[in-house]
């Protein structure tokens, strides 16, 4: 066994550990959070730690390590945690870390009618007699098919045909829960108990009448982050909204890591879905601590998310996902009892699992293309959700495309080498026009680049020709602007690589320097290049021009927070489009909790989930050719 000693923030841990392992895993393994979008792979460079110790020679940095780190942070003590086997005793210090995520909940706003998949009715019972000593499970069923013992209007649980009454939601005699409950239900108040149903299921049986209490979650999964919303499903009030970072992130920043940890390591499953969970439950507690109710009142909780993530959650195996030709496990909608998932609501609480397209297309693009309303309309409407991939559908009432294009998890800040998530700290804009302006999240020291500031700084390079059309950063560039003159000391070498430097290293919170290098300039020529030649095949798919596309929704964090013009500028967006764009927020979470609040809504996800077409840009012969034109940027 050795010893580590770590240091983090303003605490310290010591931790024992067998050798035979990374350092990246012993600290995962003990609770302790590094940054590590490739999942220990040796590609990304984020898993940074500063060796301060060790009772014998370590392994030497590899060629891959010292590209990714570069010589002056090896000397100064760095090397990436995924390569240094622990064989002996060390004091390490992790980087500065802030998780305080700026995470978008907000969606489009408008009215819905409250008419939820779950509901209560409150029932009188008939009373028990020596006389006639009937079973509570009979009496139950009789007052079910009884109007006249309905004490509250009845949400489904009886449906009136030929005069005769049907009970909708009997109770299942072999759910032994339930009879369990019975004995003490019906006793409580009076024979006075409230009937929850839910999916034509009797759900639970409760004393006393409790229909005022009737709460439901909405949880939008993304790779990154997680979004949740309280609902009251009587009212159809939004009471709490709150959101978190992925606790899945520590396996990889995008699906392919987190389906490759999956199924290398026997836990990996296991370990994803534990995740997961965690982040859900944590995200309905803090719903429920903001509105002062238990989390025993929320009875069902309905599920948006890529497919990828409903596998995880589900603890299915992912691993065909990854592979052509992309088949998945399911696709339909899921519901299921909560707790079996481990979900922290209702003991007798549904999870609500919503449909999918494909492999790439989730339940989230569904919910997006749900609450837009671009399946009812007759305009055509382009959707854009980007972020680790970038899914797009095309459409109108008539027809509904759809497409995912690999963009890689630039826009997120991974594969960046000063990229971050959108926290604390994280560059968001940047300005050159008048000299060199940068705005960070919360206003604080600068610790790195989120998406939405590296796609500003490429486009301010671009407009003030430091990067050329090809993509390429002019070393040499000078300006007769005086204002912009002074921006060519900013043209350096880090790491050996033609780079544009935004912060000296004593400017930095993390002690190191930010910088846009001409790697993650090649970096984001890809990730753009894929988004724009996905929207060219859904228009070409279509048959259209797009001149007929009346209005581009960009959906996500990444969308709501991203300088409009400065999408345009790189071509992430095509300029055709310019005029017509309105971003509408998380739109996948605003659609799961209108399936929440409306059947109808939950119903026409499903109906959507199959009108919409894939298209497997892969399998097209042009996408190579249009992505190597949607490489350069305009001139």
């Amino acid at each position: 066994m050795f010893q580590i000693k770590v240091y983090s923030d303003d605490k310290t841990a010591l931790i024992q550990v067998p050798d035979n392992n990374s350092l990246l895993y012993h600290l995962r393994s003990n609770g302790l959070q590094v940054d590590s979008p490739c999942n220990g792979n040796g590609t990304c460079g984020k898993c940074r730690v500063k060796i301060l110790s060790h009772s014998r020679p370590l392994k030497q940095p590899g060629p891959r390590e010292s590209e990714l780190l570069g010589g002056d942070a090896l000397s100064e003590g760095y090397r990436l945690a995924c390569g240094i086997p622990v064989s002996c005793d060390m004091e390490v210090s992790l980087d500065a870390r802030n998780d305080s995520a700026k995470i978008v909940t907000e969606g489009i706003s408008k009215d819905i009618d409250s008419d939820p998949p779950v509901s209560k009715v409150c029932l009188k019972l008939e009373e028990s007699r020596l006389s006639h000593q009937r079973d509570d499970l009979s009496r139950l069923i009789d007052s079910i098919k009884n109007p006249d013992c309905h004490t509250t209007q009845h949400y489904g649980i009886c449906a009136q045909k030929s005069g005769e009454l049907y009970g909708e939601a009997m109770p299942d005699d072999s759910d032994l829960s339930l009879l369990r409950s019975l004995p003490s239900a019906l006793r409580q108040e009076g024979s006075c108990v409230t009937l929850v149903t839910g999916c034509s299921k009797l759900l639970s049986v409760e004393a006393g009448d409790t229909t005022a209490e009737l709460y439901g979650a909405a949880v939008d999964i993304g790779t990154t982050t997680l979004a949740c919303y309280l609902l009251d499903l009587n009212t159809g009030k939004r009471l709490s909204v709150s959101s978190l970072l992925n606790p899945q992130k520590i396996y990889g920043a995008d699906v392919i890591s987190r389906i490759k940890h999956a199924m290398d390591s026997p836990e990996g499953l296991e370990q994803l879905q534990a995740q997961v969970v965690k982040g859900v439950n944590a995200g309905i507690s803090a719903l429920c601590a903001q509105a002062g109710i238990s989390t025993a009142g929320i009875y069902a909780v309905t599920l948006a998310g890529n497919t990828t993530m409903l596998h995880l959650l589900t603890g299915v195996d992912p691993r065909n996902i990854a592979a052509a030709p992309f088949i998945p496990a399911f696709t339909r909608s899921i519901n299921v009892k909560a707790a079996e998932l481990g979900i922290s609501i209702n003991p007798s609480g549904l999870a609500l699992i919503l449909p999918s397209v494909s492999a790439y297309i989730g339940a989230d693009t569904v919910a997006a293309v749900l609450s837009t309303g671009m399946y009812r309309q007759e305009s055509i409407a382009l959707l854009i959700d980007i972020g680790t991939n970038g899914e797009m559908v095309l459409g109108s009432k008539d027809f509904l495309y759809a497409c995912s294009s690999a963009a890689g998890p630039a826009f997120e800040g991974a594969n960046i080498r000063n990229g971050m998530g959108s926290i604390t700290g994280a560059i968001s804009s940047v300005s050159l026009t008048q000299g060199f302006r940068c705005t960070t999240i919360g206003n604080s020291r600068p610790m790195g680049i989120c998406g939405t500031g590296v796609v500003d700084i490429l486009a301010q390079l671009l407009e003030a020709g430091i990067v050329d059309e090809t993509g390429r950063l002019d070393t040499l560039w000078k300006s007769e602007n005086q204002a912009l003159a002074a921006l060519s000391r900013r043209i350096v070498q880090v790491d050996g690589i033609n780079a544009f430097r935004l912060y000296e290293q004593e400017e930095t919170l993390t002690g190191r320097d930010i910088a846009l290098t001409q790697k993650d300039i090649r970096e984001l020529q890809n990730a753009k290049a894929a988004i724009a030649a996905g929207i060219n095949i859904l228009v070409k798919e279509a048959g259209i021009s797009f001149d007929k596309i009346e209005t581009v929704y960009l959906a996500g964090g990444f969308g709501s927070y991203i300088n409009i013009d400065s999408a345009l500028k790189i071509g992430l967006i095509p300029g055709a489009l310019k005029g017509r764009i309105i971003t509408v927020g998380n739109a996948a979470g605003q659609g799961a909790a209108e399936s929440l609040l409306n059947r109808n809504s939950l119903n026409a996800a499903y109906e959507l989930s199959r009108k919409i077409t894939y298209v497997e840009l892969s399998a097209r012969s042009d996408f190579n050719q249009l992505f190597v034109d949607c490489m350069l940027f305009e001139e």
